[in-house]
């Protein structure tokens, strides 16, 4: 289970990270490297716009939901504000995966 204890650092690290390649095609030249730091700088700021961004790439969010299901879920730290949007959706979209699979 992942658990969550910045909003922020979860979704920099666990639904932008690992799909870089998929949301920022060509991310090794210096140019895209720039791209990648400034996007994470945007989510730290705003990290609702995860949620935009993965909408508009299914397949990357398909990937993102299901490897958050391998990992049991995300346990969110008991003092987070549980109607943040991104936890909402979050939960929202491994609830969707459990009732399809």
């Amino acid at each position: 289970m992942i658990e969550v204890v910045k909003i922020e650092d979860f979704v920099i690290n666990q639904l932008f990270k690992p799909y870089t390649p998929s949301l920022i095609p060509h991310e090794r030249s210096g140019k895209d490297k720039t791209k990648i730091k400034q996007m994470e700088i945007k989510l730290k700021k705003n990290p609702e716009k995860i949620m935009e961004i993965l909408d508009n790439d299914q397949e990357a969010k398909r990937r993102a939901f299901n490897r958050l299901r391998k990992f049991e879920g995300v346990k969110w730290y008991r003092y987070l504000d549980m109607s943040n949007p991104v936890i909402r959706w979050v939960n929202e979209n491994l609830e969707e995966m459990e009732d399809e699979g």
